[in-house]
Formats: C-alpha cells, sequence, structure tokens
C-alpha cells in the first residue's frame, strides 16, 4: 500500500475537521491525517520529502477541501502534527528526554517514511548523545546520568533501552544499537525478558525473540571479559619493573597486596552497590583504577600501589576498556555498524 493511501474510512471528508493551529491561509494543499486535516505548501514538502513530492505530482483534482487538493496519508494526525512542525520549524526546541520519546519516535518514523534525510540525520544525531559509538562519548552520558546527590539514574533521563532498540530495528539504524544493548544488558534478566511496561499507556515493550538471545550472549561475553581482566590484571598481577618497593625485601609484596585488595572489594561489589552500578564491566574496570585513591566514605585508602604500578595498571586499564567497547558490536548479535569506537 502506498504511503500516501489512506482506509477506505477517510475517504469520508465530511467527517474530517481542520488542524486549528497548523493550517496556513496561504497554504495550497490539504494534508489529511485521519481525522484531521492540515492547509500547508505544497512547496516546501515537495522540497524535503521526494515521498511526498512524488504524491503531490501524481494527485488529482477530484477531490478538495477549502479550494485545495486532498493529498492523503496513513500517518495519524498527531504524528503528522509534530511532522510538520519539524519541517517547518526544525527541532532546536524539542527535548530528548523519556518523556518526550513518543515524540521523538513519531518523528524518526515519518522521516524515515518520507526520506525526509535531514531530518532523520538531526534526529538520530541528539539521540547518538545517549546512544554513542565512542567510548569517551559513552563516558560523558554515564556522568551525565548522576543526580545531585551522586546517585546514577539514568531511566530519569533517557528512555527505557528497549524502546531504542526496537524503533533502531524499525529504521535501520544500527550505529545505536550497541550502546543500547551495553545499556539494557546491565538490567536484572528477568525483568529484560518480561519487557518494559511504559507508565503512560501500560503498553508491554519486549525485544524480539531474536534480540533477547543476542543480549543474553552478549552479557555473557562482557561478564567472561570482565573476569578475565580481574584475574589476570588483578589477582594475579605482578608489580611494575620500576615499582618503588622491588629493592625492598620487607615491602616487596606492598604494590601487589593492594591490587589483590582491589580484586577482592570488586568480588564483595561493595563499591558498585553502593554507586548503584552494579552488573557493569566498564564501570567495574574503570573503577578499580580509582578505587586505589579513595574507599566508600571519601578518604584516602592505607593500602595502594606505588606511581609507577598505578601508571602501568592505568594504561592496562584504558586498553582494557578501549578492547571492550569495540567488541559490543560483535557481543551483540554482531551488529554491522560503519564507524564504530
Amino acid at each position: 500500500m502506498s504511503p500516501c493511501k489512506l482506509p477506505s474510512k477517510a475517504n469520508r471528508l465530511e467527517k474530517v475537521t481542520k488542524h486549528p493551529t497548523l493550517s496556513f491561509t496561504d497554504g495550497n494543499l490539504a494534508l489529511l491525517a485521519w481525522p484531521k486535516y492540515f492547509i500547508v505548501h505544497k512547496g516546501l514538502l515537495c522540497r524535503h520529502s521526494p515521498i511526498l513530492r512524488t504524491a503531490v505530482e501524481a494527485l488529482e483534482n477530484s477531490r478538495c477541501l477549502e479550494g485545495r487538493p486532498v493529498l492523503q496519508v496513513q500517518d495519524n494526525s498527531e504524528d503528522m502534527f509534530y511532522f510538520l512542525i519539524a519541517i517547518y520549524d526544525g527541532i532546536a526546541e524539542l527535548p530528548f528526554t523519556a518523556e518526550s520519546f513518543p515524540t521523538v519516535s513519531a518523528l524518526i518514523r515519518l522521516a524515515t517514511k518520507y526520506q525526509v534525510n535531514r531530518l532523520r540525520k538531526e534526529l538520530l544525531r541528539r539521540l547518538s548523545i545517549a546512544w554513542p559509538s565512542s567510548l569517551a562519548s559513552w563516558d560523558a552520558r554515564e556522568d551525565a546520568m548522576l543526580n545531585s546527590n551522586n546517585i546514577y539514574e539514568p531511566r530519569k533521563f533517557t528512555p527505557h533501552p528497549i524502546l531504542i532498540i526496537n524503533l533502531a530495528r524499525s529504521v535501520k539504524a544500527p550505529e545505536l544499537l550497541p550502546a543500547c544493548f551495553y545499556d539494557l544488558s546491565r538490567f536484572p534478566v528477568s525483568s529484560t525478558a518480561a519487557g518494559y511496561i511504559a507508565s503512560d499507556t501500560n503498553e508491554c515493550h519486549q525485544l524480539s525473540e531474536e534480540d533477547l538471545f543476542a543480549l543474553f550472549k552478549g552479557r555473557e561475553d562482557a561478564s567472561r571479559f570482565l573476569s578475565t581482566f580481574l584475574v589476570n590484571q588483578l589477582e594475579f598481577r605482578r608489580p611494575s619493573v620500576d615499582c618503588l618497593y622491588s629493592g625492598d625485601h620487607l615491602r616487596r609484596r606492598f604494590c601487589q597486596a593492594a591490587f589483590e585488595n582491589i580484586y577482592y572489594d570488586i568480588l564483595r561489589d561493595t563499591n558498585s552497590l553502593v554507586c548503584f552500578r552494579s552488573c557493569d564491566p566498564l564501570f567495574t574496570i574503570k573503577n578499580a583504577e580509582l578505587m586505589q585513591e579513595m574507599d566508600d566514605g571519601g578518604q584516602r585508602v592505607l593500602l595502594r600501589p606505588c606511581e609507577y604500578c598505578r601508571a602501568e595498571f592505568r594504561l592496562e586499564v584504558e586498553a582494557a576498556r578501549d578492547e571492550f567497547w569495540h567488541s559490543l558490536p560483535e557481543w551483540f548479535g554482531d551488529i554491522q555498524v560503519t564507524a564504530w569506537g
């Protein structure tokens, strides 16, 4: 069915009403999105959308509203209202929050459907701030998810990842998927399998079976990577060749013991629980370095490695997190993205 053809009930023009705010007196086209129509400008729609341009050029003069030819579309009037506002005014004032997701979702779907590439590109760019392709942008995003008490609360700032994954699949935006899958992998398995119930509509949103399988596989791969890192880089870590204590018989195991202490703290998961960041390998690897400086109460730790051992470990942390991030597309279903990391 053509994107610009409505079900038969919309053919009864006497049942439709004009949109009260988005109708221009100098408009030359009645755009009908059941049950409302908009008086808009042909030239503007044709300039932005090749799909709408083709539909306008194919119009017959058999039907009119207020003396203007009628172009029917399948979309509901509310979604079309936001779409037309975006074409006329842009999206500079549109917030990208959990509350605005229905609007953003509708805009991306219509921008994709009608091939309004400029609008689609800008919408995806704005979404990529929360679901980025680079590790540096992800770290910035995570810092922005902290509330005034330094508690991590991402759902106050971003939509649920299941919504984004399903949207990205529907509009063919794979660049959003790896970060979304990783975010979702940090949720409890039971709640993810059950799906997300939207508070405003009570609608349950679920992943496809294929995506759910990819999520669980990726979660296992991420967990295995973290376990390997903890064992190799903390539990059995040897001091640096430049260790300050290498020539001190009494303190030669000081740095090694300090790393082992961090390892057991991570196993107890005490710091992650305090920060509400459990099941987050990227955070855990980064925090393994930060824990050398401060304890849970904000006081300096009594047992920490020397500066040379810390510097060497810092490089290992950076390399591990970079490798982890670059592995996400492969882990979560072999996602094909042109640029990642």
